[in-house]
């Protein structure tokens, strides 16, 4: 089952995060001598962006026999149409392509046709195998804009507070814009009467 989580699923979250690797490298490479350490407080962050209840971080998980076995956080942008996948952590594809269908089906419904996403440079070639259901795969298509070369700052504002989180990371990245195809896309109307804005 597919949920948006919160607060009360903090401990089922955990298990998630105790891992040695991050983003297909040791978490040591993150800085840190203590992998154990990087990971709690990649886990305290998830926790406190994602699932205290603010307006535009937002995390879907798979919910199977009281185990959260796949999760997907994301950041609806208010200044434009669009979302960015920010924290994955699954078990296994299956689980990870059910909570994939459901954050894109939820962003679709809001209006939200496309999406940033960074990955390890190494792995960029199996993630949509790993993360899409064929549905999806045929439905959107993708082009990767820039790569960041490891420990350096990412030059782009949004990209760099969002995706990288203000980090240096370790490996090259690859930011990658995913769209909806057109003939799948309904146009949202993105206009509101000027009575109905705080301005």
């Amino acid at each position: 089952m597919i949920l948006q989580l919160n607060d009360s699923h903090k401990e089922l979250v955990r298990d998630l995060f105790i891992n040695k690797n991050y983003m297909g490298v040791p978490s040591s490479n993150f800085g840190t001598t203590n992998p154990d350490n990087f990971m709690e407080a990649n886990y305290e962050f998830f926790c406190d962006t994602y699932l205290s209840g603010l307006k535009i971080f937002k995390a879907f998980g798979n919910v199977e026999d009281s185990k959260i076995t796949a999760v997907i956080a994301f950041y609806e942008s208010p200044d434009s149409a669009e979302w960015y996948w920010t924290q994955v952590r699954s078990k296994d594809s299956e689980s990870m392509r059910k909570v994939s269908d459901a954050v894109i089906e939820y962003n679709e419904e809001n209006g939200r046709y496309k999406f940033y996403s960074l990955f390890n440079q190494k792995y960029i070639n199996g993630i949509r195998k790993f993360a899409y259901s064929e549905l999806n795969n045929m439905r959107y298509d993708f082009v990767d804009e820039f790569v960041v070369p490891a420990k350096t700052r990412c030059v782009y504002n949004m990209p760099w507070q969002i995706l990288f989180n203000r980090t240096l990371l370790p490996v090259d990245t690859v930011v990658r814009c995913s769209f909806l195809k057109q003939q799948y896309r309904t146009i949202p109307i993105a206009g509101k009467d000027l009575g109905e804005m705080n301005v």
